[in-house]
């Protein structure tokens, strides 16, 4: 980037992969490779994560050099970033750029908007709770249509947050739907920003096939405490988390280890002696993601299981280690345990990922995980389940 001077302002541009390496230092991967941000880069891309220019940022950062040397190395640091396009100037990183994580990408929100079922049940939700007086404070609004749907129902005003550089053209779908003046895009984490007043409903559609994988428990704990009323309404206000052990068919598990049979049918192919994986196959506990289409195909060896019961208006912790009972309706190997949700919306609407149930089938698909070594279950006995949730992802699992 020609033409960098102290007055020019800089953002971070979206959610960028970075690699740590053993040295301490950063290298961050671009659409040409990987930069070098050196070992103040973590420190660097936090800063301009947020629009500063460049003589307050080298300002702030020279407190964390060591001496002359180290000033020039982040001085430099910053200016390769920027050439690199992983700064970019304020203007251009409002649109952003070719993103690389998930949910910059246009696919997840698309796959939303078509999913008529799950984006309908949340819009039904919003006409059903939604008050003249309401404060709406949405987290994580990608395309901004159920922001549209809060203000089309009658609230007073809505913060719309969203972390990705979508949140600029969901601020011109507001407007182009005569709603800018009520809808407030906030761009940035909603653990970190700041609202000029507090929300009186809540809305977070960061519900994954896994119910909470979407960091759902942290955030809403946060926004709970900084950014809505004590007595503010959620939606969704209660999750259900539902777990069934499973008879996996053996060719589909062999799609996802280092079976004997694959190593070798490898190692014929390749010319090259491939065994040894077979040893990590026996510490793997893989999580792969199914339709509910292939889950039906799988033997069910009892009917669900209710792990937990989550009220997110009262939960005050962000990590769960839950055990719970069931009574096998079959007889067979366990080498898996599959998970759905159902979610309360509000009191007339939820939404359930079921993959046996019969309402219309949503976007979410079914979490698996692979037991290291197949449980025998039998009919008519008990059996347990413990659900873990570190805060960012859950596992559920046979307790031996």
């Amino acid at each position: 980037m020609a033409g960098l001077q102290p007055a020019t302002v800089l953002r971070r541009a979206g959610e960028l992969e970075v690699l740590v390496t053993a040295a301490g230092d950063v290298l961050v991967a671009t659409d040409h490779g990987l930069v070098s941000g050196g070992p103040h880069c973590l420190a660097i891309l936090d800063l301009f994560g947020e629009p500063t220019t460049l003589g307050d940022a080298l300002e702030t950062l020279g407190h964390r050099t060591g001496g002359g040397q180290d000033w020039i190395d982040l001085s430099a640091a910053v200016v390769r970033l920027a050439e690199a396009g992983v700064l970019l100037p304020g203007d251009e990183a409002e649109g952003g750029r070719e993103a690389r994580s998930s949910f910059d990408s246009p696919g997840p929100h698309v796959a939303m908007l078509e999913d008529r079922a799950r984006t309908s049940a949340f819009l039904a939700a919003l006409d059903e709770l939604v008050r003249p007086d309401d404060v709406v404070v949405e987290i994580g609004t990608g395309t901004g249509v159920l922001s549209l749907g809060a203000a089309r129902a009658g609230a007073r005003h809505v913060y719309a947050i969203e972390a990705t550089p979508l949140a600029h053209h969901a601020r011109k779908v507001a407007e182009a739907n005569g709603l800018g003046d009520r809808i407030s895009v906030v761009q940035g984490w909603s653990t970190r920003v700041s609202l000029p007043e507090r929300g009186t409903l809540g809305v977070a559609e960061i519900l994954g096939s896994e119910a909470l994988e979407e960091r759902a428990l942290p955030v809403l704990l946060d926004a709970r405490k900084r950014l809505l009323a004590p007595d503010a309404r959620l939606i969704p206000s209660v999750v259900r988390i539902y777990g069934v052990p499973v008879s996996i068919p053996a060719e589909r598990v062999d799609m996802l280890a280092f079976t004997a049979a694959n190593t070798a049918r490898w190692s014929s192919w390749y010319g090259l002696e491939l065994g040894p994986l077979t040893e990590y196959a026996a510490r793997l506990r893989h999580r792969f993601t199914v339709s509910p289409e292939e889950m039906r195909e799988w033997p069910a060896l009892s009917d669900p299981v209710l792990l937990a019961e989550l009220d997110l208006r009262a939960l005050d912790t962000p990590r769960l280690e839950l055990v719970a009972s069931g009574t096998a309706t079959a007889s067979g190997g366990a080498n898996g345990t599959v998970g759905f949700f159902e979610a309360e919306l509000s009191p007339g609407v939820s939404i359930s990922t079921d993959p046996a149930g019969e309402g219309r089938p949503t976007s979410w698909g079914v979490p698996v995980w692979l037991v290291p070594e197949a449980v025998e279950l039998r009919r008519g006995r008990e059996f347990s389940l413990a659900y873990e949730y570190t805060g960012a992802a859950g596992r559920i699992r046979l307790v031996p």
